[in-house]
């Protein structure tokens, strides 16, 4: 009996260390699909767009979404396609003088590489695909919404375990 209970112990013991690999670390704001998206970046974007974290980190994630749904559809990114769809889309165009910033010249590719996608694919196959993208946000930052594809600030907390949301039902 006390060593089926040892070895109880050492099964638990060994899932707890697994499951706390399975987590990015702290120098990371975030992951879309296993890819990370670094502290790093998100705050030299921040600083360099002057917008809030919220903000930056959804485009980022959008954008990261929109290159997974774009090499599964066979959509071409590329800078000519980049700048064209900052010309025609009104609400991002003014982000195009980002292109020409290397700190923030990833939230203009974001933005611009969103607009390309959801132009090609449609939005209704755009967000069906999106809420199956897995997304994993640092609580620091709050918590992602897949229903909004948005990064929702109210409750983040360091105390909070990452957690990667299912898709809704």
């Amino acid at each position: 009996m006390k060593r089926m209970r040892w070895l109880l112990v050492a099964v638990v013991a060994g899932l707890l260390a697994l499951s706390g690999c399975s987590t990015p670390g702290g120098n990371i704001a975030a992951t879309v699909n296993g890819a990370p998206i670094t502290v790093t970046q998100l705050d030299t974007t921040v600083a360099a767009v002057a917008r809030e974290n919220a903000a930056v980190l959804t485009m980022s994630i959008r954008g990261a979404m929109a290159r997974v749904i774009a090499a599964e559809n066979g959509v071409e990114i590329n800078g000519q396609g980049r700048i064209a769809a900052l010309a025609a889309n009104t609400q991002i165009s003014g982000y195009a003088k980002f292109l020409d910033d290397p700190q923030a010249r990833s939230f203009a590719e974001d933005a611009a590489d969103l607009s390309l996608v959801l132009n090609k694919v449609g939005a209704d196959a755009f967000l069906a695909r999106a809420k199956q993208i897995p997304v994993q946000l640092n609580p620091r930052y709050g918590s992602w919404s897949v229903d909004q594809l948005t990064v929702a600030t109210s409750g983040g907390q360091l105390s909070q375990p990452w957690v990667n949301p299912s898709a809704p039902a």
